[in-house]
């Protein structure tokens, strides 16, 4: 059994083969922003008008849950992963299967499609990942070396690489072309969740139970850095599109921003509310108004009561206009919120 990083919790089990009836997380909308596409256990996968909110089609043939949609780089194809052991193909603009993928031995959960939409991997829940020939639909490879199962794949952005993380605690690198493994990057000291490339394919980025994230240079496969601040397991990680920031999701509740550069959270947690009014040069228990001020509420909640979360509430920023075009600023003030923007503002004049 792995050990635990808590000193006294009770382990994470690790989740079981199947039972989540309830429809899966629908994947990133195609190249052109217009159709998004999300699998069900119901077996079914819907397409969705992203303008109108409206279905488009239903795309029927799976004999069990579909846990994975994925469009092509051209978004002309989607493929579907399935606890029904299969892959397979759609065309996206008829809604009519294309392909059928068989050869797993067990429930498929991920799919995901190289940069240039050639080859296809998919994730089981035994310890291998298979490539396949999306034109052909014969499987390619079979990467193997894992020692446990795999939680995440990740193709480089030029194609030639797929990443893997995996229960084992280890990440690997695989050439796509020759299915030979290229390296294994060990640090972590429980299960990787997540790997992901930076946009110049020169970075990899890693979370794991073990509560870090570490960034990993890929020519060498040597460890850059080790980002920490989450309090639980880090599940997701994901580049910005300019590969200056990296967003982290955790089982502790929170998103965390981090540059890239510098290493540093971008407005971390940690950011304590003295430091703040220190350089406001603000007193912490006066004026009146800032008595009963709460300091923990990380995130602010408009809702149709706005007595409910703005009591005590300090708010740094923030556009507050209601649907209607109301200022809530007034309202909030006298409901006992202390909104710092103005005063940052002349501090900076």
């Amino acid at each position: 059994s792995l050990p635990n990083p808590n000193p006294n919790p009770k382990p994470k089990p690790k989740p079981k083969p199947k039972p989540n009836p309830k429809p899966q997380t629908p994947n990133p909308n195609p190249p052109d922003g217009t159709t998004l596409a999300s699998g069900s256990g119901d077996k079914s996968i819907c397409l969705w008008d992203v303008k109108t909110g409206q279905q488009k089609a239903k795309l029927e043939g799976h004999s069990d849950g579909v846990n994975s949609v994925n469009f092509s780089p051209d978004g002309t194809t989607l493929a579907s992963g399935s606890y029904d052991r299969s892959i397979r193909l759609w065309d996206v603009k008829t809604g009519q299967q294309k392909a059928k993928l068989d050869g797993q031995s067990s429930a498929v959960y991920s799919v995901n499609f190289s940069p240039d939409g050639t080859t296809l991997a998919s994730r089981t829940s035994n310890n291998s990942i298979l490539l396949w020939d999306v034109k052909t639909g014969q499987q390619k490879a079979k990467l193997e070396g894992h020692s446990d199962s795999v939680n995440s794949v990740n193709f480089s952005p030029d194609g030639t690489t797929l990443a893997s993380g995996s229960y084992d605690r280890s990440i690997r690198l695989w050439d796509v072309k020759t299915g030979q493994q290229k390296a294994k990057l060990d640090g972590h000291s429980q299960p990787v969740y997540s790997v992901n490339f930076s946009p110049d394919g020169t970075t990899l980025a890693s979370g794991s139970y073990d509560r870090s994230i570490r960034l990993w240079d890929v020519k060498t496969g040597q460890q850059k850095t080790k980002l920490d601040g989450h309090s639980d397991c880090v599940n997701s990680v994901s580049f910005s599109p300019d590969g200056t920031t990296l967003a982290s999701g955790s089982y502790d509740r929170s998103i965390r921003l981090w540059d890239v550069k510098s290493t540093k959270g971008i407005l971390p947690k940690e950011l304590c509310h003295n430091d703040l009014l220190a350089s406001l040069n603000m007193p912490h228990q006066s004026p009146s108004n800032q008595q009963n001020v709460k300091y923990d509420r990380t995130i602010f909640r408009i809702c149709q009561n706005p007595i409910l979360e703005a009591e005590g509430a300090l708010i740094f920023e923030g556009e507050l206009i209601d649907y209607k075009g109301y200022d809530l600023r007034s309202l909030l003030k006298s409901k006992g919120s202390f909104i710092l923007e103005n005063e940052l503002k002349q501090k900076e004049n």
